[in-house]
């Protein structure tokens, strides 16, 4: 059976009283994690044609695709005496 080990962690340059590290790698992935949620546009419409309560929804667009939707909440109140129907959604 191999040994194995930590053989290939290697020393680094510490600063900060040994808090921090600095690294060489490339942060390019963190464009990609930081233009996960942006958009080209934002519309309102409703689920489709089976939703019988015609919920309101939020609706983030980019190149064309739903990149990602979200509830509205902006109904006209049902008055004091009556729970809220929001937030609603299929």
């Amino acid at each position: 059976m191999a040994k194995f080990g930590l053989n290939f962690l290697k020393p680094t340059e510490r600063f900060n009283g040994n808090w921090s590290v600095l690294q060489d790698k490339s942060r390019e992935w963190e464009k990609m994690y930081r233009e996960r949620w942006s958009h080209d546009k934002v519309v309102r419409t409703t689920h489709g044609v089976n939703c019988t309560g015609s919920c309101s929804w939020k609706v983030f667009v980019k190149n064309g695709v739903i990149t990602w939707e979200d509830q509205q909440i902006d109904y006209a109140s049902c008055g004091p005496d009556m729970p809220e129907l929001e937030p609603r959604g299929c």
